[in-house]
């Protein structure tokens, strides 16, 4: 089935974005499972999930790039995906350009393949908009950190001044600055009239601070999607238990625990094993335990290995106080986190 075939049987509506049983095979591998998911229009959707749970796979439908193994969907009330993708732009995982352009060069070309058109007001606006104004404008492609090329890929998804924009961890390789200027971005981008952008992202907070919407996938399925406001109230609401505030160190486990050692180590953090309340004693030497990492923390300062961490691109995979193991992965009451943990469940017993 092409994708036109696919969006002619979707039922146009009001919503920029809207999918019925979306499915996506390969092999015996289900990428996405019967995902019913909507964007009202003018929103600002941060989708959410693990690695491998399928928000790439949804985007890449949604643009054009593979199409679905059943189901259909809709883009901005077009029944031909065709006339829906010259009102959409997109940046699918890291952004393709010619190395040997320049920055300029290189979104005259793209604009040029796209639109068909040759208007340099445009480029060096969106140069300018997505900070590449200047001598970054000149620099080739192939020389552009990760970061550049980012701002590069979402400059060019906004060409033409899309309706409907799909941006694949945009924040992918950014520096804790970079990331701050991006979502910056995505929210002044947010705020014309009548435009919606889905953002996926694996960094909850960002997601919480940039969006006015969530949808989280997990294993291919759609588990849960609304409001973040209401997410943050419901969660507040449903958690009686407080996390404890006086913990003497936090265990925290992250996406690469030895360079999060070092890391921490170089920043002037304790390592230490678990407190007595653990089972452990605080006075002990560096933890040795790789799955996880006990560090000494002030009340109310855990947020801060998080912060310290994103500046080597590590991030908390489970943090809680090592006073106290919880029996299943915990969050503090009105955060989106908790929304997350519980929609996606416990972690595997091991």
């Amino acid at each position: 089935m092409t994708s036109l075939e696919t969006m002619e049987r979707a039922a146009v509506t009001g919503n920029a974005v809207t999918t019925e049983g979306l499915t996506r095979r390969f092999g015996r591998v289900i990428a996405l499972n019967g995902v019913n998911f909507t964007v009202p229009t003018g929103a600002v959707l941060g989708l959410l999930g693990p690695n491998g749970s399928g928000k790439t796979t949804l985007l890449s439908i949604l643009a054009g790039f593979i199409t679905p193994t059943e189901g259909s969907f809709s883009l901005l009330g077009e029944r031909s995906h065709r006339l829906a993708l010259a009102r959409t732009g997109a940046l699918i995982s890291r952004p393709l350009l010619w190395p040997h352009l320049s920055c300029r060069d290189n979104l005259r070309a793209v604009q040029g393949l796209l639109t068909g058109r040759t208007d340099q007001e445009e480029v060096e606006r969106l140069l300018g908009l997505v900070g590449l104004a200047g001598p970054a404008a000149e620099r080739k492609f192939g020389q552009c950190s990760t970061g550049m090329r980012q701002r590069l890929g979402i400059a060019a998804a906004l060409l033409g001044d899309p309706e409907l924009l799909l941006l694949d961890e945009p924040t992918n390789g950014l520096d804790p600055e970079g990331m701050f200027e991006v979502r910056e971005l995505i929210r002044q981008l947010g705020q014309a009239p009548g435009r919606s952008i889905i953002m996926s992202s694996h960094l909850l907070n960002e997601v919480e601070r940039t969006c006015d919407y969530y949808a989280i996938i997990h294993r291919g399925r759609l588990v849960a999607q609304g409001r973040i406001g209401d997410a943050l109230a419901d969660s507040a609401t449903a958690t009686s238990e407080p996390a404890p505030t006086d913990a003497p160190a936090t265990r925290i486990a992250t996406t690469d625990n030895p360079a999060a050692r070092r890391h921490l180590q170089a920043r002037g953090w304790a390592l230490s094993a678990p407190a007595a309340g653990a089972g452990g004693d605080s006075t002990a030497p560096l933890d040795s335990d790789d799955t996880a990492l006990t560090v000494a923390t002030a009340p109310g300062e855990a947020w801060k290995l998080a912060r310290d961490l994103a500046e080597i691109g590590v991030f908390p995979t489970t943090m809680y106080p090592a006073a106290r193991r919880p029996a299943h992965r915990s969050a503090p009451a009105g955060t989106l986190e908790a929304t997350y943990l519980a929609a996606v469940g416990p972690p595997p017993e091991n």
